[in-house]
């Protein structure tokens, strides 16, 4: 009887090596099918392919569109493309997306995976250059200076990086709605901020955009063009670029205008165009969807540049034409402030007209073409020109294009 049981163990015992024996020469699990994946564009934070469970993981920043990620893979000997046939492709990655390759005979899938992910601006990586010779900076402030091309036109641009998490950063506007100040002035006179850059638009030492400091109004976002219509000089009230801190501690952009003394904000800006017949006064009611809005600092200028992550620059609706002074499509020196989703706050100021010779400026689109490439979800453009001016411990980055720094009206600092 032990003999009939130890046979019959072993005849089973062989039954099974023999079985897992030829289930490992059809499916090999070591098989390296993939050695490399590199995502060429856009940027993605983080990349993971899985051989054994046929699946690629990637991380992009929040809001990258991924409607063409150009995705190269490195295949191991043996081992090809079968669709698509190129190891090099474009993959819509909004949708559901695959691909197969081949080895030994069989056809293998594999599924590609997007993750959204909150990181921290890198402007190393980007083509910025870290600066350390503005004196101490306070743990939450970098600096950064670019010198890279942009449509082949030479640059000098400067940004400061502000994490906002950190309980010691803290943003201010400041000015009045009449009075101007040099901005080393402002620096002097405010207890000297680490970080100032000028901010909104002015006439005749008045201010013409929102102020809005410590939850106070200080000047009203009630802004009046006057432009030619039907051969006469005629108002436009359009609703103009706002940039401020909310309630929730996030910084966003708006088109805005104040109403029976209520700040109101709206989806889209008021279909305005110059030699168009004008647009009604902006209330509670128009344009559709107002909120009031109560932020505790904000500055008004514009146009806005990014909503919501994506690419605006109305320029035309907010009435910031040739007519403006503003020349938004030809080069310039340039000021903005943008916010990623991070928590960073991003000062931005470019230098142009050829104070460094040949350093023309930029056009509105490659300011905000920069900012999108930092990570802002959400920017303004700050007025420019001759105003531009950031400082950094008070110590100026660019040229002022007129050589001297222009007398303001407001600035955004940070302490």
């Amino acid at each position: 009887m032990k003999r009939i049981l130890l046979y019959s163990f072993l005849v089973l015992f062989s039954f099974i090596v023999s079985a897992c024996q030829e289930k490992s020469n059809t499916i090999d699990y070591n098989i390296e099918y993939i050695k490399s994946v590199e995502v060429i564009s856009p940027h993605a934070e983080n990349i993971v392919f899985d051989n054994f469970a046929h699946f690629i993981s990637i991380d992009f920043p929040t809001n990258t569109d991924i409607t063409g990620v150009k995705i190269k893979f490195t295949l191991a000997p043996g081992v090809s493309m079968e669709n698509p046939q190129e190891e090099t492709s474009q993959y819509d990655l909004t949708k559901e997306a695959t691909f197969e390759i081949r080895y030994e005979g069989r056809i293998i899938l594999f599924r590609i995976k997007s993750n959204f992910v909150v990181t921290p601006p890198d402007p190393n990586a980007r083509g910025w250059e870290k600066k350390n010779d503005f004196g101490g900076l306070p743990a939450y402030l970098s600096v950064y200076k670019y010198t890279r091309k942009v449509e082949e036109k030479n640059v000098q641009a400067y940004i400061a990086v502000a994490d906002m998490n950190d309980k010691e950063a803290r943003f201010s506007v400041l000015g009045e709605a009449q009075g101007t100040k040099t901005p080393s002035q402002f620096f002097d006179s405010s207890n000297k901020p680490v970080v100032l850059l000028n901010a909104g638009y002015f006439w005749d030492g008045h201010s013409l955009g929102l102020i809005i400091r410590d939850g106070k109004t200080v000047k009203p976002a009630q802004p009046m063009v006057w432009r030619n219509y039907n051969g006469e000089s005629t108002v436009y009230y359009p609703t103009q670029g706002i940039f401020g801190l909310g309630s929730d501690g996030k910084f966003y952009a708006h088109w805005a205008y104040e109403s029976d003394g209520k700040l109101f904000v709206y989806p889209s800006p008021a279909l305005n165009k110059a030699g168009e017949k004008p647009q009604d006064i902006p209330s509670d009611k128009f344009p559709q969807g107002a909120q009031q809005w109560t932020p505790k600092d904000a500055i008004g200028a514009g146009p806005v540049l990014i909503k919501n992550g994506e690419y605006k620059n109305t320029w035309e609706n907010e009435l910031f034409d040739a007519s403006s002074g503003i020349g938004p499509t030809i080069n310039n020196p340039r000021s903005a402030i943008g916010y990623a989703p991070s928590g960073h706050l991003i000062f931005f100021v470019c230098e142009g007209r050829n104070k460094t010779p040949e350093t023309p400026g930029l056009t509105l689109k490659n300011v905000a073409d920069l900012l999108l490439d930092l990570g802002c979800t959400e920017a303004i453009n700050l007025d420019g020109g001759g105003s531009s001016c950031m400082l950094i411990n008070g110590k100026e980055t660019i040229i002022p294009s007129d050589s001297n720094q222009r007398a303001i009206t407001s600035v955004i600092a940070l302490y």
